[in-house]
Parts: structure tokens; C-alpha cells; sequence
């Protein structure tokens, strides 16, 4: 079979090619690529005669979800089997699904490696509905916590199940076992609770984030073997996908292998197809030359206009600086201007919700004027690593409802989250990694239940042909050795000993070795000063700490000395830098701001918005001429010097601003960049790197001095509130903007229960589904 595009394209030889793709699928099922790419071609120029095959298409695919009826004989086979299985699992599983099932429960550990559109999630909530036990689901972002959490809180309805996006031992009079989703990062903290619970299954969805050769993938694998050691009796089971070695997972983290198994799926449940894109021209292509064709061949339609048209949705899979320049969407502003803006409203109260919670306007010209926002109006949708997790939440709900047109996206969309488009632009091309194109690319389609045959398009430029090729032709694999029996950078090498040593401290997430320097008293000294600056005569926070700016230069020293202490070096510029607006972004959090207003006080300092108000005040608005002069003094205003967020430790750092240094107007300060940054300060410096250290610090003086400021300071660092009815709310998993409505509706909470006032009844419909797994009105 050769040149198959070509032959579809101009109606030569159909039978024939029907014919070829329904033997390999009949014997092989969907596993190779080019059999699902000629069903795209047919799909798409043999419209009339695809839908005599589409019945045997989908019955040999196994999409046994579909519920295709049987007529042929082969058919008929398949039918037997698809009604086999139901019998036996009381589900409508495709094989696939049902082989994951047997590992799953005939092993002790089970790897595997399946395409995107396998189903995997859909066995994982079955497991987890019909488990009697405690679950732990270990995710790489927090972006994909919030969709295992709302679609385990769609499907069990069971209210005595804690369904929980934090490790906690809460709600304990109502609750009869506990769903937790985390990310490695907030799954360290079981091992303070171990034994308070029961686990049966660790389910590690996107397990190739071990792979990666940073702390990241030192901390994931860290978790695996302090998991097996906590908890030698629970089942691990590992996802990935397009891994051609899953059994990596159970040789390098030990596993006993007489009670281990993997497999590797290579089953697609949706088509795909390819076209590559110069100079305002679609071509298509294939991946396979000598099957569909050595050259590429023009496309007669634009698939971008034509999905838009049909009210579809594109991906546009970019780079996070092409985001932040917007040079991204001048490049596709043609398609932009194809975006209507959306007049349901349903999607304006996503867009008033992330309005609110970030603090910023979708008008141009007025202050923290939000690009994202006034884009969303439109259906385009701006999605990366640094959005804060609530908009993320409410843009992911936003696009699976349908409202998104286009979503210009970096990497973050590779790690599993549910958001299919029908046509995947790759506007950059890393070929560097293979794994991650081959993830975006499994974004493009959206496998429904639909008795149709779902197929997706992926866009290309020419340029990238050949590598695209290579790319789905490479087999990726794992490293076969942990970076825990490797050679690891210096400022990495004691957590890795720690962790293979049994010395690492399971109440404070540091070394033994770290904890002890925090016990002598040189660390206590240090505490002590700090505490005497932190609090006044009356035990509350000292007003001079964003008053002062010397005294505030003061604690600062302190508590980088404390870093410093647990670092075992000082820092450089750089990293001090970083390190200094953390600490100030934490000194808000003390005084209980919120996120938004941390983001206005961020925006007015690097818009010099104070000094842009007092010339304003100097002119008449009613006075042309002093316009004329008000917008020349303004123009020649530039943004103060802000560091942006960069992870620390790093000692090649460099000291930098994120506006440049005289380089960006006042008038010109991005307010989603200051969005995105502060979110960054917050979740990847403060929550992950420096909290577990300031607490240990805290707590040690604490027990040798029983100084009740040291524990007080312990609350702050940790919560970011003393309040005791406000700690136990974001216990129970509500964030401070939460609380700003909620309190008020709440009698009494504690680690038994929540009980709520009757008038929780008037709260929206929005507000309600966010306590509705604890509802218990008195």
C-alpha cells in the first residue's frame, strides 16, 4: 500500500484501502499509527462510504463504551467479547482497560504505559469507588489534583468518604476512610500522620515525572521509598504514557519482582491526523512515507478556520516567553479575530470569578488591566505553570465546558490534565523531547461515547516534518537508575543520603543532620531576635515590618541567617534577592492579605502608581495643554526594579528584574506578569522550599524555650493566620478568599466536623458546591 493520501484524496482504490486498514485492525486492533491515520483521510474525503464501515471500525477498535450494535459475523465475535466483559466487571471496559484491571489486582506493584485516550482515569475511579481503605493518588501538578478531585466528587456520592487535596486528619466524625490527591510536594506530609491511616493503594498517575533530573524527580522518588517503608502491606500502581519500559518503576525503586508486573499499551482509542502549515499554506502529510506518501500534498481548507467555524477548539502549544511578550498572539491574530465574544452566562461567571480573585480589570487602559481576562471574553484561553491554582482551576472548568476556541498553552498541558482540543498547533517544536511532543500531541481528540469514529488533527510547520517523524518513531524510555543511586549537585547531596540513610525527618521534611543545626544556639539566638522584631509588646505582628524599611532589612538578615544555617553556605546576590521578596510576600500573608491584594501592592510598586497619582493630581482634566504635559512627565516614568521568581537554591543566579532595568514604562507594567510571579513566589519558593525550614526552626526553639511566640510564628509560617476557626477552614481545604464569604455561615469546626448555620441554604449554587461534601446543617 503506498501513497494512501494521495489514492483517498482523489477517490482511487477505496475498497482496497478499507479493506487493508479493517484486516490490521481486526487482527491488531488500533495499535499503529498510519491504520488510524488512513481512517482520518477516509473520515474526512469518503464521507459516504466510511459510514458503511464505521460499525466494524469501532467494534474492532474495542471501543466497547460506544455500545455499537453487532451484524456481521466478526462482528458478532466481537460482541461476545465486549458482553464477556461486562458480565464479568459489571463495566463496559475496552481489553485494554481490562488487562490494567488484572495487574492492578493480581500484584502488588503494576507499571504501565498507555496513549492519553486509553482510559486509564476511568479504571482509577472505579478502583477508588470500590476500595474499603484509605487511597493516596500522587499527581505532577496541582492543576490535575483539581480534576481527579472533581470528577471523584461527581461520582461518589458518598459524603462519609473524605475526598481531601491535602494530607489531613480531619472531619474524623463523619468519615469512614480518605481519597487524598497530591502532588509529591504536599504528599510528604502523610508521613507526619502514618500512622493515623490505612493505605490500600498509591496510585501515581504521570509517573514519568521521576525522570526528571532536577530536585523534582530526586523528591518523587524519595516519596516511593518512604511510602513502601511506611506502608509495606499498600499496593503501587505506576502511569505513563508512551513509556516503552514501565518496568523500570518497579527495578529501580525495588520492588520484589516474583510480586510486580508492567505492560505496554500502544491501543489508541481516537484517530489522528497530520497537516504541516508555511506561509499561510496547509499541507498534508504522514507519518509513515512509504505507506502514505513521500511528499506533502496542499491542503483545499484551512483546519484552523474550519474548526473555528464548526465552533471547535485549537491548542496552541507555545513557549511561556512567547505568552508573556504576546508576540504569540500577533502571530495568530487572524484566528483571534475569528473569536466572537461569548454572550452565555455561564462563562461570564467563570470570568468574573477569576476577575475577582486575581483583582484585575478586563478593560484596556484602566489600571491592572488583565490581557487574560479581556482574551477570555473570546474564548481564548492563556494556560501555564505560574497561573495561580484558582484561575487554573476555574479556566480548566471553563474549557471542558466548551467555551474555549483557543488556548495558547506551554508544557503544563503535557501531565495528564482532561482538556482534548480538535487541532494541536505546535507552534514550538522542542526536539529535544520526544515525550512531551508526543503528550501535546495526544491532547488532539476528544474520544467520546458517541457512536462515531473521534479523530484529531495536528498542526506542524514544515521545517519540522522530519523531526515530528523521528519523534513518533522513537520509543522513549525511563532511566533504569534512580537519581537517588546517582551523583546529585552539591546542595542536593544530603536530602538524597538523608532519604537512603533513613535520617530524614518525617515531622519536618529536613535532614537529621539540618534539624540538629537548628537545636544549637547560634540558631536559637537568631530566633530569638527574630521573634523580638516580629511581635510587639502585645504579641501581635509589629506594624514596623512593611512600615520601616531598616527594620524590615533587619529581620530579613535573620531569617536568611536561618536559611543560610540550613543551606550550610551563604547565599549570593541572586539568590538573596529572590529570597528577600519571598520574605516580603510572606510578611503580607502574616497580616492576612489577600492573594489579590498582595498582586495591587506588587503592581503599585512597580508602576510607581503612587507617584503616578500625585502628577495626575497636578493637572486639570478639562485643560488640554496640561494633558499634553500630564502624559509627557508620565511617559518618562519607568517601572521600579522587581525580581521575579527563580528557584533557590541556585549559586549561578543572576541578579535581574522582571521589567528590565529602565526598559518598561510605568504605564507599561504587565499586571498578569506580577499575577503570575507573586503566584510563584507563593506556591514554589514560600510552600515548597522555605516553609518546612522556618517551621523546624520555630518549633525547635519552641521546645527548648516554650516561648508561645515561637509556636505563634509557627502558625503564620504554616497557615498565614493565627485564628483557630481560620486554620481549621483551610484544614479542611478552603482558601482564604473562601473564607472571606464562608465564616460567616459556619457554627462550629473542628477535626470532628463542620456544622453549618441554617442560612447556608441562601448561598449560590457556586458557593455551595464548594462545602457541599461536609454539609450537615443544625
Amino acid at each position: 500500500m503506498k501513497n494512501v493520501i494521495n489514492k483517498i484524496m482523489n477517490n482511487e482504490n477505496i475498497t482496497e484501502i478499507f479493506e487493508f486498514v479493517l484486516k490490521n485492525l481486526f487482527e491488531k486492533g488500533p495499535a499503529d499509527t498510519t491504520d488510524m491515520e488512513i481512517l482520518c483521510y477516509l473520515y474526512i474525503y469518503q464521507t459516504d462510504k466510511f459510514k458503511v464501515y464505521e460499525n466494524s471500525i469501532l467494534k474492532y477498535m474495542g471501543l466497547n463504551y460506544k455500545d455499537v450494535s453487532s451484524e456481521t459475523l466478526p462482528e458478532i465475535i466481537f460482541g461476545i467479547y465486549s458482553k464477556c466483559i461486562e458480565d464479568t466487571y459489571s463495566c463496559k471496559y475496552t481489553p485494554v482497560q481490562v488487562r490494567i484491571v488484572e495487574g492492578i489486582k493480581n500484584n502488588k506493584c503494576y507499571s504501565f504505559s498507555a496513549p492519553t485516550s486509553t482510559g486509564k482515569s476511568f479504571v482509577f475511579r472505579n478502583i477508588i469507588m470500590n476500595s474499603k481503605r484509605d487511597i493516596v493518588i500522587i499527581v505532577p501538578s496541582r492543576a490535575l489534583i483539581n480534576e481527579y478531585y472533581n470528577l471523584l466528587c461527581r461520582d461518589i456520592e458518598n459524603k462519609k468518604i473524605n475526598i481531601l487535596t491535602f494530607i489531613d486528619k480531619i472531619n474524623t466524625k463523619n468519615a469512614i476512610r480518605n481519597i487524598f490527591i497530591v502532588t509529591p510536594e504536599r504528599c510528604k506530609d502523610l508521613f507526619k500522620l502514618k500512622d493515623e491511616f490505612d493505605i490500600e493503594f498509591f496510585l501515581l498517575d504521570e509517573a514519568q515525572l521521576g525522570n526528571e533530573d532536577s530536585f523534582r524527580g530526586l523528591f518523587y522518588d524519595s516519596i516511593i521509598r518512604r511510602s513502601q517503608k511506611a506502608y509495606p502491606n499498600a499496593k503501587f500502581v505506576f502511569a505513563h504514557p508512551f513509556i516503552k519500559n514501565p518496568e523500570i518503576q518497579i527495578k529501580k525503586n525495588h520492588f520484589d519482582e516474583s510480586m510486580s508486573l508492567s505492560d505496554c499499551y500502544i491501543f489508541k482509542n481516537v484517530g489522528q491526523m497530520f497537516y504541516a502549515y508555511d506561509n499561510n499554506v496547509f499541507y498534508h502529510f504522514g507519518i509513515d512515507k512509504e505507506v502514505m506518501g513521500k511528499n506533502k500534498l496542499p491542503c483545499e481548507f484551512d483546519p484552523i478556520e474550519r474548526i473555528l467555524f464548526k465552533s471547535g477548539s485549537v491548542l496552541v502549544y507555545t513557549t511561556k516567553s512567547s505568552i508573556y511578550n504576546k508576540k504569540v498572539f500577533a502571530q495568530f491574530k487572524k484566528y483571534i479575530d475569528m473569536c466572537p465574544e461569548i454572550e452565555d452566562d455561564n462563562a461570564h461567571n467563570y470570568i468574573k470569578q477569576i476577575k475577582r480573585y486575581i483583582g484585575a480589570n478586563e478593560n484596556v487602559g484602566e489600571e491592572r488591566y488583565s490581557q487574560m481576562l479581556n482574551m477570555l471574553k473570546h474564548g481564548i484561553v492563556i494556560h501555564h505553570g505560574s497561573l495561580p491554582l484558582q484561575a487554573r482551576i476555574l479556566l480548566e472548568e471553563f474549557t471542558q465546558l466548551g467555551f474555549c476556541r483557543i488556548c495558547f498553552a506551554t508544557s503544563t498541558l503535557e501531565q495528564g490534565i482532561n482538556m482534548p482540543f480538535d487541532v494541536v498547533f505546535l507552534n514550538t517544536f522542542e526536539t529535544s523531547k520526544s515525550l512531551s511532543v508526543k503528550n501535546l500531541i495526544g491532547r488532539a481528540g476528544r474520544s467520546s461515547n458517541q457512536k462515531k469514529f473521534d479523530y484529531g488533527s495536528v498542526i506542524v510547520k514544515v521545517s519540522n516534518i522530519s523531526s515530528l517523524r523521528k519523534i513518533m518513531n522513537t520509543e522513549d524510555t525511563l532511566e533504569e537508575i534512580s537519581l537517588l543511586e546517582k551523583d546529585v549537585d552539591i546542595d542536593l547531596r544530603e536530602f538524597k543520603d538523608a532519604i537512603n540513610n533513613g535520617t530524614l525527618s518525617d515531622e519536618y521534611n529536613i535532614t537529621q543532620n539540618q534539624l540538629e543545626k537548628f537545636k544549637n544556639r547560634n540558631s536559637h539566638e537568631i530566633v530569638n531576635k527574630i521573634l523580638n522584631m516580629m511581635f510587639d509588646n502585645e504579641n501581635n505582628i509589629n506594624s514596623k515590618i512593611n512600615k520601616d524599611l531598616e527594620y524590615k532589612k533587619k529581620i530579613n538578615y535573620c531569617f536568611q541567617e536561618i536559611y543560610e544555617i540550613y543551606l550550610g553556605r551563604t547565599l549570593e546576590d541572586g539568590e538573596r534577592n529572590v529570597f528577600s521578596t519571598a520574605l516580603q510576600i510572606m510578611f503580607w500573608q502574616f497580616e492576612c492579605h489577600s492573594f489579590r491584594e498582595i498582586c495591587f501592592y506588587r503592581y503599585a510598586y512597580a508602576s510607581k502608581k503612587q507617584k503616578r497619582d500625585e502628577i495626575r493630581r497636578q493637572y486639570s482634566k478639562n485643560d488640554e495643554f496640561a494633558n499634553i504635559i500630564l502624559r509627557k512627565k508620565l511617559d518618562k516614568l519607568y517601572a521600579e526594579f522587581v525580581t521575579g521568581y527563580s528557584d533557590i537554591p541556585n549559586k549561578k543566579l543572576k541578579v535581574y528584574s522582571i521589567f528590565g532595568n529602565n526598559q518598561t514604562k510605568t504605564m507599561d507594567v504587565d499586571y498578569d506578569r506580577i499575577v503570575f510571579d507573586t503566584y510563584d513566589y507563593l506556591d514554589k519558593i514560600i510552600n515548597f522550599r522555605l516553609s518546612d525550614i522556618f517551621i523546624a526552626a520555630f518549633e525547635e526553639y519552641y521546645c527548648s524555650t516554650n516561648d508561645e511566640r515561637a509556636r505563634k510564628l509557627v502558625l503564620l509560617v504554616k497557615y498565614g493566620t493565627t485564628r483557630q476557626k481560620e486554620i481549621w477552614m483551610l484544614r479542611y481545604g478552603f482558601t482564604f478568599e473562601d473564607i472571606e464569604w464562608l465564616d460567616e455561615y459556619i457554627l462550629s469546626i473542628n477535626q470532628e466536623e463542620i456544622i453549618f448555620k441554617e442560612n447556608v441554604n441562601k448561598l449560590p449554587k457556586d458557593k455551595r458546591q464548594r462545602i457541599e461534601r461536609y454539609m450537615n446543617v443544625n
